[in-house]
C-alpha cells in the first residue's frame, strides 16, 4: 500500500470512529455545484524543467447528505462527478497539451462548526472540515499541437503498432499503465445560512490535494516525434460551490404521525340510526 492509499485509509478511519455519534434522527440531503481550478504538479524536480503547468478551469457537481453529531460536528459524505485536467507546455513552451478528464468522485467529511449570527435573529454558522476524497477516471479529452491545435480522445491502452501502409491515428491518445483511482485529501472552509425553516444554503471553498501519479513518465503516447509528456504528476485543485439542503427529522415525523393518529382514534363516532 503507497502513502497516499494509507493516508486515504487512516482519514476514513478516524471519520468512521468519529461518525458512531452520529445523531441518526436528524440528517440533511441536498445538491452542489459549482467551479473549480486544477493545476498539474510533476513529482520529479529534473523533470520540471521541461514542462511548465498552468491552471485548467473546471466544474463538478455532487449530492450530498450531512449526519449531525456532538459539539458542533457533523460527518457529510458526497458523491458526484467532475471535468477537471491539465495544461502542459513542452519543448521550449512550442507545443501545448491541453487535457480534459472526466471523473466520479466521492468524498467524507468530518466537519467543526462555529454558530455566529449572520445578522439579528438570524442564527449561522461557519465551519472547517477534513477528510479523504477519491475519483475514478473514466474519460478524457484535448487538444495538442504547435500552431495548430489537434483534437484527440484519450483511450487507455498502448498505442497499437501501425501497420505498414496505414496511417496514423492523431486523434486518439493513449494511456498505458493509468492510475485510474486516484486518492487525496479535502481540506475546506465555508458556512451556513438558513433560508426557510427547514432549508439551508451551504457554501465551501475546498482545497484537494492529490497524492496518487496519474501514471509514469512515458505513459501517454501520442503519433508525433516532437510530441513528449509526463504522468508522473499529481493534481491539485480549488473549488468553490454552492448547497442547496434540506433537513430532515425522523423523530419528529413519527411524533406527528402518531399525534394525528390519537386524534383520529379521539373523533366521536357518530350513531346510526
Amino acid at each position: 500500500m503507497n502513502y497516499s492509499r494509507a493516508l486515504f485509509f487512516l482519514l476514513l478511519l478516524s471519520v468512521l470512529l468519529k461518525s458512531q455519534t452520529i445523531k441518526a434522527q436528524i440528517f440533511s440531503v441536498g445538491v452542489k455545484a459549482g467551479p473549480l481550478l486544477s493545476r498539474s504538479v510533476i513529482a520529479d524536480k529534473f523533470d520540471r524543467e521541461s514542462f511548465t503547468t498552468q491552471t485548467k478551469l473546471g466544474f463538478m457537481a455532487a449530492g450530498l447528505v450531512i449526519f449531525p453529531m456532538k459539539d458542533n460536528y457533523s460527518f457529510e459524505t458526497e458523491f458526484g462527478a467532475s471535468q477537471r485536467g491539465r495544461k502542459i507546455l513542452s519543448n521550449d513552451d512550442t507545443w501545448t497539451n491541453n487535457a480534459t478528464y472526466y471523473f466520479l468522485d466521492g468524498s467524507m467529511m468530518l466537519r467543526k462548526a462555529f454558530p455566529f449570527y449572520l445578522r439579528k435573529n438570524v442564527p449561522s454558522k461557519w465551519f472547517v472540515n477534513i477528510g479523504p476524497n477519491v475519483s475514478y477516471w473514466y474519460s478524457g479529452k484535448g487538444e495538442i499541437g504547435v500552431n495548430q491545435a489537434q483534437k484527440y480522445e484519450v483511450v487507455f491502452e498502448p498505442m497499437p503498432e501501425t501497420p505498414p501502409g496505414t496511417g496514423p491515428d492523431f486523434d486518439k491518445m493513449y494511456i498505458s499503465n493509468a492510475n485510474r483511482w486516484l486518492f487525496g485529501v479535502n481540506i475546506g472552509v465555508g458556512f451556513v445560512a438558513p433560508i426557510k425553516h427547514n432549508s439551508k444554503l451551504l457554501t465551501e471553498l475546498r482545497f484537494t490535494s492529490g497524492h496518487t501519479f496519474y501514471g509514469e513518465t512515458n505513459s501517454a503516447a501520442w503519433r508525433s516525434l516532437g510530441f513528449i509528456d509526463n504522468l508522473r504528476s499529481n493534481e491539485k485543485y480549488l473549488s468553490l460551490t454552492a448547497a442547496y439542503i434540506f433537513e430532515f427529522n425522523v423523530q419528529e415525523g413519527r411524533k406527528g404521525k402518531s399525534t394525528k393518529d390519537k386524534e383520529v382514534k379521539r373523533k366521536p363516532q357518530k350513531k346510526r340510526r
